[in-house]
């Protein structure tokens, strides 16, 4: 009784955790990023098959501890991820709704894992037209030749 009760318990949790799927894009453009299975693959590609030149975005930008501006974007084996919230203007867009608005400012972004932080800071602030009174921004990117790389700038 107690085996029939304890994996009863341990599928319904795996069925929810499994049911959270808001920010997952289900309507991908045809030049959207294509799933590249190592790191290598991606970078011998990248003209042919990558929209943008990173396949993980996290953009964080703190007007006060009430007040932020978050991205969150991810070219995941499973498919593509994205979200954005917008405490100023009351926006919250999750899956195609955020890929949508958030699709025309990645490929404003022409930076590299080798682009200085503050070139790159300076770029994001002018794609997603950052008001200039932030008290900080965090951008992580993981590109898509595998570098993992975090810009900030604190005032």
């Amino acid at each position: 009784m107690r085996i029939k009760y304890l994996l009863t318990i341990s599928v319904m949790a795996s069925l929810l955790v499994g049911c959270n799927d808001k920010e997952k894009v289900t309507d991908v453009p045809t030049n959207a990023p294509a799933d590249q299975s190592t790191a290598q693959q991606a970078s011998d590609n990248v003209t042919d098959q990558v929209a943008y030149n990173f396949v993980e975005f996290s953009l964080d930008v703190d007007y006060s501890a009430t007040e932020s501006y978050e991205v969150e974007y991810e070219d995941k084996r499973s498919g593509i991820e994205a979200k954005l919230e917008d405490d100023r203007n009351n926006i919250r867009l999750q899956g195609d709704e955020a890929y949508t608005k958030l699709d025309p400012l990645f490929k404003q972004l022409n930076f590299d894992s080798t682009t200085p932080n503050d070139e790159v800071i300076d770029q994001v602030i002018k794609v997603f037209n950052i008001e200039d009174n932030y008290q900080s921004i965090e951008v992580e990117v993981e590109f898509v030749d595998g570098n993992e790389k975090e810009f900030k700038r604190i005032k």
